[in-house]
């Protein structure tokens, strides 16, 4: 994937979300580099889910401008949905689906051919961990596990951004150790990420 012009793999000014006269994201700005592991910090209800929404093209902003991989998130929405990778906080499973079934559903969506499914179905399972389990039904999953087949099913397509919301939340700490390894090893390979979480020990590292 081809990301726009620019410095910054992440540009936002003055972004701001209202829902009625509630005010979710007031007036932010903030720039994250290329390559970069981005720590967004906060206690639960601060607006940043609201503000991860809208950078990923899910949530149309009230007021403010931010661009993606040098795409801009009004204009452009299609090209910073298929240049990031979103993770939700609830990891974005289909329950009822088997482990192998959420991947190939993902890759549907990415609209990955059959030979790149077949390669990156099987990374996604050496990542996770979950070789051999290609058939368990998702709901079924440790927190652990859930998390890491998430994470393989939002990066996919290999996207050079990555938007992680509240990834490690509800898992036990040796999972969080193994998450951000994993994470770790994506940004040696150039890959920008942004997390959002609540803990400070993980925003600080």
């Amino acid at each position: 994937m081809n990301v726009g012009l620019g410095t910054y793999a992440v540009e936002v000014d003055g972004l701001t979300k209202r829902f009625g006269s509630f005010t979710a994201v007031n007036n932010v700005s903030f720039k994250v580099r290329y390559g970069e592991i981005f720590g967004f910090l906060g206690p639960n209800g601060a607006g940043k889910s609201t503000t991860i929404r809208m950078l990923c093209g899910l949530l149309e902003p009230s007021a403010g401008t931010a661009t993606v991989g040098g795409f801009d998130i009004h204009s452009e929405a299609q090209k910073v949905k298929e240049t990031s990778g979103y993770m939700s906080q609830r990891f974005s499973l289909y329950e009822d689906l088997t482990v192998e079934e959420n991947i190939v559903f993902y890759s549907s969506l990415y609209g990955l051919g059959e030979k790149d499914l077949q390669e990156r179905k099987a990374w996604a399972l050496s990542m996770a961990g979950l070789e051999g389990k290609e058939n368990l039904i998702a709901s079924s999953l440790s927190g652990g596990w859930k998390q890491r087949l998430a994470l393989g099913c939002a990066i996919l397509h290999l996207p050079p951004i990555l938007f992680l919301d509240e990834p490690t939340g509800g898992v036990d700490p040796v999972s969080r150790r193994k998450f951000w390894d994993l994470i770790y090893s994506l940004s040696e390979q150039g890959v920008t990420i942004f997390v959002t979480t609540h803990y400070m020990d993980e925003a600080s590292h």
